[in-house]
């Protein structure tokens, strides 16, 4: 199982604060960074939509709260924990690394237990929990799913970045340590009680069913109106991607045996998930358990994909399958084409991402901010991972479109671009500040690829929608530029 193999890696024992990424924002203007231009005229008029969109989101560090961009309801003024999550990434390519890293840390120093180990679910620009979520520590709104979608999302900005405050910042670890233990238990979520959970829990003595405040005080799912619910199965699977996450953050600091059990923790979430959840009959997953003992349909399997739950490929395209044949709010849809793009349906990607601009509501700032990473992570390929020292691209070009650059993506400490011809040849600018291993990745059974001269074999692979992917291992110096060709393409 490749999980195994996180924990039998090499890695360095990163101790103590660690050393802070060196900031981006100030070396380019947010003109400058991350520029799409492409032979689509369509594709680049999305994107610019979406980068003017989402910068528009963004503010400096004049208010209190600091370094921040909308992630909530228009018109809040605020950020929670779901949207910023979500946005990070998207973020991040538009050179938000700083507002990341001020807006994780906001939730992170506000754990506490008079909350029950929850944080705040939303912080406004006045550094203060958002008055439309929280009135007091015994009185608030809160999804559960939070503590274990922010894990998630801080191992990504570290691969993006190469901040180790995300591995090693006490501030980070004590959230992580108390989500992963206190938190679990006060919220009876460990595999053992996750099927027998009561409805409400830790409610105050004047507990009011009328009361938002009192009943959706730890919601057991990102869902919030169905009746009688105890466990959703996006909260299964972000249990899972939380302790799959910290596994991965131990290893990296060498702490072999944490590592160890907490992939065994969460493949005892997967397990419940695949054994319980899955309908074979019916061949889609349950998403909702209730009070009265019984399953029920309705949202949530997308967060079984992001939050990576399942490595069974009839199960994922399944799920694939069942996503398509239903409508979503945009909530949803903003991860479709970034998701889509990763499990081989790049028509459906690519339909999703031209249209969400004119879709309702489009105006919600994680639509913008899905359209950047999709575009950039999904069509584009482009994934970085600090913990490997690695940059991999990938051409999912739509047919027709002979030509897209993505000039200036904030990678670690500095920047690459990177340019694909159709399908057939991908050139890569490095200005990280760093030697990198680039994994160059094609579409097609592709045995070998060129570089500048040299020939490479590659390794072939099938994603989840049978698409073949040919990559080959290059060693990319810092301030190099880098052209691959496919020698030949069946």
């Amino acid at each position: 199982m490749k999980h195994t193999l996180l924990i039998g890696l090499s890695v360095l024992c990163l101790m103590g604060c660690g050393t802070s990424q060196k900031e981006n924002d100030g070396q380019l203007t947010p003109e400058q960074i991350s520029v799409f231009t492409s032979s689509d005229k369509d594709l680049e008029n999305v994107y610019m939509w979406a980068k003017k969109t989402a910068l528009s989101y963004a503010h400096d560090g004049t208010d209190s709260v600091g370094y921040w961009y909308e992630a909530a309801l228009p018109q809040r003024e605020a950020f929670c924990m779901r949207d910023v999550s979500h946005q990070s990434v998207g973020a991040q390519i538009l050179g938000l690394g700083q507002h990341n890293k001020n807006m994780f840390t906001r939730f992170a120093e506000n754990i506490s237990e008079s909350k029950d180990w929850c944080t705040y679910w939303e912080i406004n620009r006045y550094n203060k929990p958002a008055p439309a979520d929280y009135l007091k520590d015994s009185e608030f709104w809160y999804n559960l799913n939070a503590n274990f979608d922010v894990m998630q999302a801080c191992l990504k900005m570290y691969e993006w970045t190469g901040d180790k405050d995300y591995l090693t910042d006490s501030c980070f670890t004590n959230f992580y340590d108390k989500s992963l233990n206190e938190y679990i238990t006060r919220w009876k979520l460990e595999p053992e009680n996750v099927m027998a959970r009561p409805r409400y829990m830790n409610q105050p003595d004047n507990f009011d069913v009328n009361n938002n405040f009192h009943t959706c005080r730890g919601l057991a799912s990102y869902v919030e109106n169905f009746r009688g619910l105890t466990m959703g199965v996006d909260l299964l699977a972000s249990l899972y991607a939380g302790y799959n996450a910290h596994a991965r953050i131990a290893a990296l600091c060498g702490n072999e045996e944490q590592a160890q059990q907490d992939m065994l923790r969460a493949l005892q979430y997967r397990d419940i998930m695949e054994n319980q959840w899955w309908s074979e009959d019916s061949s889609y997953y349950q998403t909702f358990w209730t009070e009265d003992r019984k399953f029920y349909r309705g949202e949530g399997v997308p967060f079984i994909l992001w939050f990576g739950a399942t490595e069974n490929p009839d199960r994922i395209r399944a799920s694939v399958k069942d996503i398509l044949s239903r409508e979503w709010n945009v909530e949803n849809l903003s991860a479709f084409p970034v998701l889509l793009y990763r499990l081989g349906y790049y028509k459906e990607a690519y339909d999703y991402m031209v249209t969400l601009p004119q879709m309702d509501r489009s105006e919600y700032p994680e639509v913008s901010y899905g359209i950047v990473e999709g575009m950039v992570s999904g069509m584009m390929g482009v994934v970085p991972s600090a913990s490997r020292n690695t940059i991999a691209t990938c051409s999912r070009l739509p047919e027709g479109v002979n030509e897209a650059q993505i000039a200036n993506v904030p990678v670690m400490d500095g920047y690459v671009t990177v340019k694909h011809t159709g399908r057939s040849a991908t050139e890569i600018v490095n200005n990280t500040g760093k030697d990198l291993t680039w994994e160059v990745s094609f579409v097609g059974n592709c045995p070998q690829v060129e570089v500048d001269g040299k020939t490479y074999s590659t390794v072939q692979t099938q994603d989840n929608n049978g698409n073949t992917i040919a990559t080959a291992s290059v060693e990319l110096p810092e301030g190099s530029t880098l052209t691959a060709k496919v020698i030949s393409l069946n």
